[in-house]
């Protein structure tokens, strides 16, 4: 990340997107993405195992793809593993665990579970944005130039 780039707040990224889901511009949708980029990290939610060093950030299938749940902040992680009652998100007593990576370690991430087959990335699940990991280096690109 440049040093001199200002990091963008939550609720900046919540405006960002609803502006982008009303327009429907690729310019609106490349702000946004610009600013999930600046982010310090991306957070991944996790299913609840009893033994700690078996989570490992959620990949989940829809319509027959594996895609791996980003969230831009914490509390979006939370709110969308408290809302999937049967999700195995949460312990017995109401507990969450999301696993927090610096950005570019996130962006290595995601890209290693391309490799692996992973076919998407679903940012803020619940109220966000989606996107084939593929196309992630030319997103990359296109708003860092």
């Amino acid at each position: 990340m440049k040093k001199n780039m200002q990091q963008p707040a939550q609720n900046d990224i919540d405006t960002l997107l609803e502006k982008a889901k009303t327009s429907g511009s690729k310019e609106d949708l490349s702000e946004l993405w610009k600013a999930a980029l600046n982010l310090p990290q991306w957070h991944f939610i996790t299913k609840h195992t009893e033994r700690l060093e078996d989570r490992k950030p959620f990949v989940g299938v829809m319509d027959n793809k594996g895609w791996v749940f980003v969230f831009t902040d914490r509390q979006k992680a939370h709110e969308y593993g408290k809302a999937i009652k049967d999700g195995g998100f949460v312990d017995a007593e109401g507990n969450l665990m999301v696993i927090s990576m610096g950005i570019e370690g996130a962006i290595d991430y995601v890209m290693d579970l391309f490799t692996k087959g992973v076919y998407g990335m679903r940012m803020n699940e619940l109220n966000g944005w989606f996107s084939p990991i593929a196309n992630l280096p030319a997103i990359i690109k296109h708003v860092r130039q």
